[in-house]
């Protein structure tokens, strides 16, 4: 760094803080919704139990189906409907958090792990190509700079990486991984043997995170690697041994997990068909487009295959963009696709396109038509940029915080109540300790129906199990309370992208209303 000006050590340091700023801020507010509950909840139960036990104390914790025999090791009463890697994580963080009694304090501690692992997910993606970009310190530190600020100005990246949830974890290892397959295929620091096992410890760990990434990342490297052999006649590049090296490693535990047995019954359960992967694929690519550099990365890319020499720095984006858009097509096969699949693709796409920009300085046409798309992509955040900043200047409420507030203030002893609701029953077990029936699954209606709720939370955007919640309030003798906010959907979800699967998408602001036809209801059994 010897050649670098401090003007770039101090531009550096402006984007550095802009990323501490977004990713950081705010992590009180609001409330946890529902899936970062239900990490929450299986944390505390790792404390409690060693291993996330689906019953408790008073509370089961289960979200797959009615059919609580399917994702549960009935042996343990243990969940796996998914791996456990952010159920550990948020281990130490969850008994951190029962030190303070104030929701607010307690949601910080959470969420202050998974945006640490964030930050350190965008860095190792700069490590990743950090050998393509030469010795020259300036050059270094610009490009340094442009991945954070770009990282920082990606809400949707940002907003995902601050949940109680696996993505964070999901976009550090795929950054890892890419950082490997680089050193081993286009600067050639690590051995084949080396490589082959460095990588598939990472794809172990990918495994415990989310085993479909573990899946897809493995089938796309031994796809590499034996195209490679075959078109080139080459040296193993290690790609095929790491991924068979780590089907050995995954194998006992995607029998204990039961992976197969529950990723195919899902499968006929849900269906998948051509037309329906096709869909999921160009709303993937939609929402990579309108949220990420998608279309300035894919333009770089062809620009640079035409125009600029193969260097260390191209052939690094292209890597990029095949383990990107590999992973994309394979993701596509779930038939539930969610945005939070695709959050380790927004650093990756960053780093293609600077890549390729820095490849293509020299040709000033070329030069200004990429910076000029790239420009129009962020202008087509604004909304969303302007919703951020507005969100960390005034702390955003959801409908739960209110109901949290309201049960907090009128109950000393909010542990002793019986509350049934329909939908994110696991953000009143953690905030509250209640004995709390119902929910979204319904997969203890037997006993749920013999008891007498002290209070009813009914969430009128959600029907399943709504008649439930009726049923005991024609039963009982309750008081309402209107809260003045609206019943949202989810208490907040970070999503920006609308699908089918998800109806409403992140709000950058209280949903406050006086119109009690919206407002959140709360009904407590009168004296």
């Amino acid at each position: 760094m010897s050649s670098a000006r401090p003007g770039d050590a101090l531009l550096l340091a402006a984007a550095a803080l802009l990323l501490a700023l977004s990713l950081f801020g705010r992590l009180s507010h609001p409330l946890l919704w529902s899936d970062e509950a239900d990490t929450a909840v299986f944390a505390e139960r790792v404390l409690d139990y060693g291993y996330p036990r689906v019953h408790g104390e008073k509370n089961v914790s289960y979200q797959f189906g009615t059919d609580i025999a399917h994702g549960v090791k009935e042996s343990l009463d243990a969940y796996i409907g998914t791996t456990w890697a952010q159920f550990y994580t948020a281990a130490p963080a969850a008994a951190w958090a029962r030190l303070s009694d104030d929701p607010y304090e307690r949601t910080r501690r959470l969420r202050l792990p998974f945006a640490a692992a964030g930050a350190l997910a965008i860095a190792a993606a700069l490590w990743a190509v950090w050998p393509a970009l030469g010795a020259r310190g300036s050059s270094q530190l610009r490009f340094a700079a442009a991945h954070l600020a770009l990282a920082a100005l990606s809400v949707s990246l940002v907003l995902h990486l601050r949940e109680v949830r696996y993505h964070a974890l999901l976009a550090l290892e795929v950054a890892l991984l890419c950082g490997l397959a680089l050193r081993r295929e286009v600067f050639g620091t690590l051995s084949a043997g080396r490589y082959a096992v460095a990588q598939a410890l990472v794809l172990f760990a990918l495994f415990h995170t989310f085993f479909p990434a573990c899946f897809a990342f493995a089938a796309l490297l031994a796809a590499r690697g034996l195209w490679q052999r075959g078109a080139r006649r080459a040296a193993p590049s290690g790609h095929l041994a790491a991924a068979l090296l780590a089907a050995l490693l995954v194998a006992p535990f995607a029998l204990f997990f039961e992976t197969f047995s529950v990723a195919a019954r899902s499968a006929r359960e849900l269906g998948l068909t051509p037309a329906r992967h096709a869909s999921n694929l160009l709303w993937v690519l939609g929402h990579l487009a309108r949220h990420e550099l998608l279309l300035p990365a894919l333009g770089a890319r062809a620009a640079a295959a035409l125009w600029a020499e193969r260097g260390a720095r191209t052939r690094s984006s292209a890597l990029l963009l095949y383990l990107s858009a590999g992973y994309a097509a394979l993701a596509c096969a779930n038939p539930l696709v969610y945005e939070r699949y695709f959050v380790p693709l927004g650093p990756l796409l960053i780093l293609s396109f600077l890549l390729d920009l820095g490849a293509l300085w020299p040709r000033a046409p070329l030069r200004a038509a990429l910076v000029a798309a790239a420009i129009a992509a962020l202008a087509l955040r604004a909304p969303e940029l302007a919703g951020r900043a507005r969100e960390l200047r005034e702390p955003v409420r959801g409908p739960l915080d209110f109901a949290v507030a309201h049960l907090r203030a009128r109950h000393p002893e909010p542990a002793s109540l019986v509350i049934a609701t329909n939908y994110e029953e696991q953000v009143l077990m953690y905030y509250l300790g209640s004995h709390v029936i119902i929910g979204l699954a319904g997969n203890n209606l037997l006993r749920d129906r013999a008891l007498s709720p002290d209070v009813v939370i009914p969430r009128r955007r959600w029907s399943r199990q709504l008649p439930e919640l009726e049923r005991f309030l024609r039963g009982g003798h309750f008081a309402l309370t209107r809260l003045p906010v609206e019943d949202t959907r989810f208490n907040q979800v970070p999503a920006l992208s609308q699908s089918e699967l998800l109806p409403e998408t992140h709000r950058f602001a209280t949903a406050a209303t006086g119109d009690p036809e919206l407002q959140l209801e709360v009904y407590e059994r009168a004296p």
